[in-house]
């Protein structure tokens, strides 16, 4: 099975509570809810994961295309959040700060933030995905 067929997983005990097992690749850690949504806030929440998605994958884009133009770009520092804004449609807003070291020119920068909206998960985020279910036996 190829890296892009890795199922992620996400285990339920079942002994109550809100925490979940998860299993993303190599990693395996625990996620959770805050303590005012009845949680014991032992790790990343769903919207949590989605926004970290986003800025590992806005990461590795710039990274990517940077050296593949051989440009300066240093470090990079991507933050993402998360907001639900009752009345707009799409409700939920993720907003995107993006920091570039490096010695970068202006067009430099400006063609790297172009770049950032052709992430695959910028994508997914903005032009929706399918979601196919199945349901499995105990």
């Amino acid at each position: 099975m190829d890296a892009a067929q890795r199922p992620a997983t996400a285990v339920d005990s079942g002994h109550g509570g809100l925490q979940i097992l998860i299993g993303a690749g190599p990693a395996r850690f625990v996620a959770d809810e805050p303590v005012d949504a009845g949680g014991l806030d032992l790790g990343p929440t769903p919207h949590d994961l989605v926004a970290a998605g986003l800025a590992a994958c806005t990461t590795l884009t710039l990274r990517l295309y940077a050296r593949r133009k051989a440009w300066p770009l240093g470090a990079v520092h991507v933050e993402v959040t998360h907001a639900r804004v009752a009345g707009e449609s799409p409700a939920d807003v993720f907003t995107r700060y993006i920091t570039l070291g490096g010695d970068l020119d202006g067009e430099q920068r400006a063609r790297l933030l172009d770049i950032a909206d052709k992430c695959p998960i910028h994508r997914l985020l903005t032009a929706s995905a399918r979601v196919v279910t199945s349901v499995g036996g105990d």
